[in-house]
């Protein structure tokens, strides 16, 4: 229930999630997580609520309404998250996947709004949707009314109430959550400046999630065990808000800052025509890097061969397959010296590799600019409050 910018420093993520299928060009995966949320509402649904609700239903129905329940209130989640989507897609924001975990939905997406408008927009069309869904099921609800059994009136009021919760608690301006995007954008809108306007968001998002962590622990110490989800949710607003005022430090800081500053060099190279049993021993293991760009017979870039694509191959086939047979090809991984890098931290293929190779003009490979270089970058620029130059990175070499 709230978007998530792929970005590059510290993420609160959702976990590995597998996919489940593509709506409109966009991959949807689930949490192994969310099969755990989904089992805990419909034994919660089954054994109280639909009992409750229905005098003398029998067991199995209630259990089996209780999962259609959980699975209809993840439809909606769904339905909320495409709102996001959708409305940043039509504003140039690429959207990478939407995954549904333990607490709901999320929108994975690459990049940032370019106008407070935009953030507006796309912030608010989630809760939209979810306003449209609640509507729709007060409007079912009333023509229901004494003409309907009672097992389709507990199930039609069950998802209007969790859909009001869920738009009351999305619109709570407690940043990364969707009232917290809008208070942003209005910030943002006032100041002209995303950072600081991103720093107060975060800075009330925190507060919301203390405020929840407080509020949780208490409930607990008195009994009630959904003090524990309270403080979950707090711990995941503390820990969110957090990360998204650093990733916007982080793209403010290197805006104009070219990636030949920051990179790593001189690059080692793997020739893409020797085998991956060879590479495995003359590269990965004397060196202990975790990726090398894999070059042709005249030194050009051709991808970057990692350790994860070795480790995949069954070592029975290390020796008769080349590197050229198991490197990435994503042209984004390859970039120029004067390269932007606050545009870099952006690129999809960056935020999926954490790395990319740095290439002259005749595609020559000349140092290799990691997720690592920009962090290390990112506090050293802290001490003088201004970008790292180029003097600053040799010197760092020259330490070590």
């Amino acid at each position: 229930m709230r978007t998530r910018e792929a970005a590059p420093s510290i993420a609160v993520m959702p976990g590995r999630s597998f996919r489940i299928g593509r709506i409109a060009g966009i991959p949807v995966g689930v949490s192994p997580w969310w099969l755990a949320i989904v089992a805990l509402i419909s034994w919660s649904l089954g054994s109280a609520y639909f009992p409750e609700e229905v005098h003398g239903i029998a067991p199995s129905l209630s259990y089996a309404l209780g999962f259609a329940s959980a699975l209809l209130l993840f439809a909606s989640i769904l339905l909320h998250e495409f709102g996001h989507a959708i409305i940043a897609r039509r504003h140039g924001i690429q959207v990478q996947e939407i995954d549904l975990w333990l607490l709901g939905g999320v929108s994975v997406m690459h990049g940032e709004a370019h106008e407070p408008g935009d953030e507006l927009r796309y912030a608010l069309a989630g809760p939209a949707v979810t306003a449209a869904i609640a509507g729709i099921f007060a409007v079912i609800s009333l023509l229901l009314e004494g003409s309907a059994s009672a097992v389709v009136h507990a199930l039609v009021d069950y998802q209007l109430l969790v859909n009001c919760l869920i738009l009351g608690f999305n619109l709570l301006p407690a940043f990364p959550l969707d009232g917290g995007r809008v208070l942003r954008a209005l910030l943002w809108r006032r100041s002209g400046d995303l950072e600081a306007a991103t720093a107060t968001a975060a800075g009330v998002g925190r507060g919301f999630g203390y405020a929840l962590v407080a509020l949780g622990a208490l409930a607990f110490v008195n009994g009630l065990l959904t003090g524990l989800w309270l403080a979950v949710i707090g711990l995941f607003l503390i820990g969110a808000a957090g990360a998204q005022a650093m990733n916007a430090q982080v793209r403010t800081v290197f805006s104009g800052v070219d990636a030949g500053k920051l990179m790593s060099a001189p690059v080692i190279t793997v020739p893409a025509a020797i085998s991956v049993e060879q590479a495995v021993g003359d590269y990965f293991l004397p060196y202990r890097y975790t990726s090398f760009p894999a070059v042709d017979g005249e030194g050009r870039l051709l991808g970057l061969l990692t350790v994860d694509a070795a480790e995949a191959l069954p070592r029975q086939q290390r020796v008769s397959c080349r590197v050229a047979d198991i490197i990435d090809r994503d042209p984004e991984l390859a970039v120029a010296e004067d390269e932007d890098i606050g545009g870099l931290l952006e690129r999809p293929a960056f935020a999926r590799v954490k790395r990319a190779v740095v290439v002259n003009a005749g595609k020559l490979p000349v140092g290799l600019l990691s997720i690592t270089d920009v962090q290390r970058s990112m506090r050293v620029s802290r001490l003088s409050n201004r970008p790292p130059t180029a003097r600053d990175v040799r010197k760092k070499r020259a330490v070590g």
